[in-house]
């Protein structure tokens, strides 16, 4: 808690110069829009946010500001709910802020720096353009303070989590294993991370979002976990189906398939309709069967 109050705010302030610094020395017009993005872009986008990896995140995240909240004294569910929402909020401006800044930085660079393709070269290629050889040292001193923030949440949320779930690790063993584990991983470079990470994010992005999505309307039916369950299965079964053509596997015949009958399929998110139909199903379920226990009260 005490890091991110001193490192997300210097993380603000170096995004903020860069920017400032492209909007007051401006290195061109914007771009012209490149082909993948011309035809549906906000589908395109939404599925390199997978890349990102921020639904996973938060779901982890969550463990470390509810504690971090109940620390302050807050333990009344509506109270508690309260102060995440307004977290929630904050972080999510912070976000917007910091994605939009850098979507304009990537749009008006071209001129200068031309068609370098990945967003870390655009913004590596830009920070030079706009700072000479000290740009290295601020892009350096953004993605450090950047990491750090991530890296240091996750592995303290890792920590809680697993010592919990097996009482004979220790919070501190498990921090060292994750923090080893992520020391090997990272030195594979950014292009074999994201090559790897792909086809799996492709295959469980999908899961996360379900989750979180129903945790939000979750009161409509109940909180019945047969919901949840059958909701999980749809978009499991089409997910998986998405991470193995990411990994560049073909599925023949069924893709054909596929793409002309299954709506949002040819677009990457064929998910949606299955899952949105295992959802009801879960649901009909229940009023034939009767609902089982509801999350709250199995955890």
């Amino acid at each position: 808690d005490r890091v991110g109050k001193i490192l997300t705010p210097i993380k603000f302030t170096i995004i903020l110069i860069i920017v400032l610094k492209a909007i007051f020395t401006p290195m061109g017009g914007l771009g012209a829009v490149t082909e993948a993005y011309k035809g549906t872009p906000v589908f395109k986008g939404f599925l390199e946010g997978y890349k990102t990896m921020d639904a996973l995140a938060s779901i982890v995240f969550g463990v470390v500001v509810v504690n971090a909240v109940k620390s302050k004294g807050v333990t009344q569910s509506k109270a508690l709910a309260a102060a995440c929402i307004k977290a929630g909020v904050i972080a999510a401006l912070g976000l917007t802020f910091i994605y939009v800044s850098l979507a304009y930085l990537g749009a008006t660079s071209t001129n200068a720096i031309g068609p370098v393709g990945e967003g870390a070269k655009i913004l590596s290629a830009s920070s030079h353009y706009l700072f000479g050889s000290l740009g290295n040292i601020v892009l350096g001193a953004a993605i450090t303070v950047a990491c750090l923030t991530t890296s240091i949440g996750l592995v303290t949320s890792c920590g809680q989590y697993f010592s919990k779930l097996f009482p004979a690790l220790s919070y501190k063993i498990v921090v060292t294993i994750v923090t080893l584990f992520s020391l090997i991983i990272a030195n594979f470079g950014l292009a074999q991370i994201i090559a790897f990470s792909v086809p799996i994010l492709s295959a469980i992005y999908p899961l996360a979002i379900v989750i979180i999505v129903l945790s939000f309307i979750d009161k409509i039916f109940k909180e019945r976990r047969e919901v949840y369950i059958a909701c999980l299965i749809g978009t499991g079964l089409f997910s998986i189906l998405d991470g193995i053509k990411a990994a560049g596997f073909s599925l023949g015949s069924l893709d054909v398939f596929l793409n002309a009958n299954l709506p949002l399929y040819s677009l990457g998110i064929g998910w949606v309709l299955p899952g949105i139909v295992g959802a009801v199903i879960g649901y009909v379920l229940t009023l034939f069967i009767g609902p089982s226990k509801q999350l709250n009260e199995i955890s």
